[in-house]
């Protein structure tokens, strides 16, 4: 075998390399105490309710929201007076009877007005004395309860927790109301 000059300096400088080598320090694995991490977190959280209103700028005013209710005052009274709504335990108009006819779908649409003016109020409400919601519906219907007129239907605190039941304004709290009320003679105006 013939060894050409390179190969032959290329083989001793690799067994001088070896020899001259010292080995390598050993490096540990473990650490004496234990590693710290340190993390550092953000988090939001956002609530977002399904009663309010979708687009903000639809939201309407509040001292517009009153002069509706003001408006449609003696129309939701003439419902009340014929015992075809009555105020829930939300603070809320809740349908008792649907009449027939034209009036039905007028009925409806005064009802849903109503209650939508009184969610923004009690909205709004709740945000600038910063309360929940619910409390602000609970007071609403004391008040409302309270004010009701002599036979007019409101809902009222039911013999287990948590619920509730129709009775008429100034009946006697030991009879329950019935289911539906009686036939409407005459429309509201």
């Amino acid at each position: 075998m013939l060894w050409s000059k390179s190969s032959l300096l290329t083989a001793l400088a690799a067994i001088l390399c070896m020899s001259s080598c010292k080995t390598l320090p050993e490096v540990p694995l473990t650490t004496p105490k234990p590693l710290e991490v340190n993390l550092n977190m953000r988090l939001d959280i956002y609530q977002y309710r399904g009663d309010e209103p979708l687009d903000k700028e639809a939201a309407k005013g509040a001292s517009e929201a009153t002069t509706r209710m003001r408006n449609r005052m003696a129309e939701i009274q003439a419902l009340k007076n014929n015992q075809l709504v009555g105020e829930d335990h939300r603070g809320l108009l809740q349908i008792r009877e649907v009449p027939a006819g034209d009036w039905g779908p007028q009925m409806k649409k005064a009802v849903a007005a109503e209650n939508e003016d009184r969610m923004l109020l009690m909205r709004q409400k709740a945000k600038e004395s910063n309360r929940p919601l619910h409390e602000l519906e609970s007071e609403q219907w004391r008040l409302r309860a309270q004010q009701a007129n002599t036979g007019e239907w409101i809902e009222v605190p039911g013999s287990s927790p948590g619920s509730f039941q129709w009775k008429r304004a100034g009946a006697d709290e030991k009879t329950a109301p019935p289911v539906s009320s009686s036939p409407v003679t005459t429309p509201p105006p």
